[in-house]
């Protein structure tokens, strides 16, 4: 049997896309390299989009509480870009421009208030985000029936975090009493490298790629500085006791492998696994008057997805996809599991170019979390638990993106 591989290398362009609109994933990980472009056909091709996801998380009780407090998770967009351009019949490379991690929270006045009863500073936002900007080549040969890629190539990403405090107005938090803090730290772009493998068959769309990218460990400076708690728009001279502030820490590497069929004319099916080293990210270090840490303790992550893709018509491709990311909480907050219902549209405007959308829908799976022991010193031990005690329930997260293909 003979399949159209333009049709279903098309329905493959929607499975794509439709990964791109379960933006919602576990640990802090979002947006992922469009490595993908290097399988097109053109001798130059762009693809350009981004997701929109809106989470709706908030506490469900505090210290044992009801809670007033609204979401404190922020809605986010996940850009993405890849070109791609043929050097040789058998070699191409592509530029690629994503944010791989981030996370944006901003917390209501019941969370801020435990907080600060419970450790001297209740956290009123935390925001971070990262760009990363990546080369990828692919040399391919003829094996068999079909081809052989070598794979490999190197990104640069960065990083910006900046959390705002509310300082109790107690003698033990010293000179930063009744204050409005805020914590600035951002480091420019750290190299990493990924590398990997795949094998086609073109004539009927299969293809299976396993693809390694590495860890990134970041060292951030920056600054902190405080405002009158009663007035926001007086600052308070820290003097000599506020150095520059700096912290540390490290992004884990992570392994996916995929594949692909073509299962009848129009027709294509997809799956992935995918591991990602969540235990490297223990701790976000750092020190502004004096050396803290913001405690994750994360472990390893596993991701599973499979789906379908259908050429409707010389025009239209659709598919859907199911997706199961495994909780990677253990103490420190409710990171349980997610699942996706993912679907795409992808609509052929012209000879060479194509517009995709997707929408999905994910389920967070709820919990809770203990008090951690105020006595505890987290620069020098383990302090399991949150600042106060909280539970979760169950919430949902919705997805929209769009993309746009040309090919020459």
């Amino acid at each position: 049997m003979v399949f159209k591989p333009e049709k279903l290398i098309g329905a493959a362009l929607v499975a794509s896309l439709a990964a791109v609109g379960a933006a919602q994933a576990n640990g802090f990980a979002r947006g992922t390299a469009d490595t993908e472009i290097l399988y097109e056909n053109g001798d130059f091709d762009l693809r350009m989009g981004a997701a929109i996801v809106t989470p709706n998380r908030g506490y469900e009780t505090i210290n044992g509480v009801a809670s007033t407090d609204g979401d404190y998770t922020n809605t986010y967009a996940i850009p993405s870009m890849a070109y791609k351009f043929n050097f040789a019949d058998n070699l191409r490379c592509a530029g690629t421009y994503t944010q791989p991690f981030g996370a944006s929270v901003t917390y209501g006045p019941q969370a801020i208030a435990a907080g600060a009863a419970a450790s001297l500073q209740g956290t009123r936002y935390s925001k971070f985000t990262m760009n990363e900007f990546g080369l990828t080549c692919g040399y391919n040969m003829e094996v068999g029936p079909g081809k052989l890629w070598i794979l490999g190539g190197v990104f640069m990403e960065d990083i910006h975090y900046r959390e705002a405090v509310s300082i109790a107005d107690s003698p033990l938090a010293g000179p930063v009493r009744g204050t409005i803090g805020t914590l600035d730290l951002k480091e420019g772009y750290v190299p990493g490298y990924r590398i990997g493998a795949a094998y086609e068959i073109p004539d009927i769309a299969l293809r299976i790629q396993g693809m390694y990218r590495s860890e990134v460990s970041h060292s951030l400076t920056g600054t902190f500085d405080a405002v009158d708690a009663s007035n926001p728009a007086n600052p308070v001279n820290l003097g000599p006791e506020n150095p520059n502030a700096v912290g540390a820490a490290t992004f884990p590497q992570s392994f996916e492998l995929k594949a692909q069929s073509g299962v009848a004319p129009g027709w294509l099916v997809f799956g992935s696994v995918k591991w990602t080293d969540w235990s490297v990210f223990d701790k976000l270090r750092y020190t502004a008057l004096s050396p803290t840490a913001k405690e994750f303790y994360f472990k390893d992550g596993w991701t599973y997805s499979l789906g379908v893709g259908h050429q409707f018509n010389d025009m239209i491709s659709g598919s859907l996809s199911l997706t199961y990311d495994q909780g990677i909480s253990t103490t420190e907050d409710v990171n349980g599991d997610i699942i996706t219902l993912a679907t795409g549209l992808q609509i052929k405007t012209a000879e060479n170019a194509k517009l995709s959308f997707g929408a999905a829908v994910s389920h967070l799976e709820g919990g809770s979390v203990a008090a951690e022991n105020p006595l505890c010193n987290k620069v020098t031990s383990s302090c399991p638990g949150n600042s106060f005690a909280y539970t979760v329930d169950g919430d949902w997260v919705y997805t929209v993106g769009g993309q746009f293909v040309v090919n020459f």
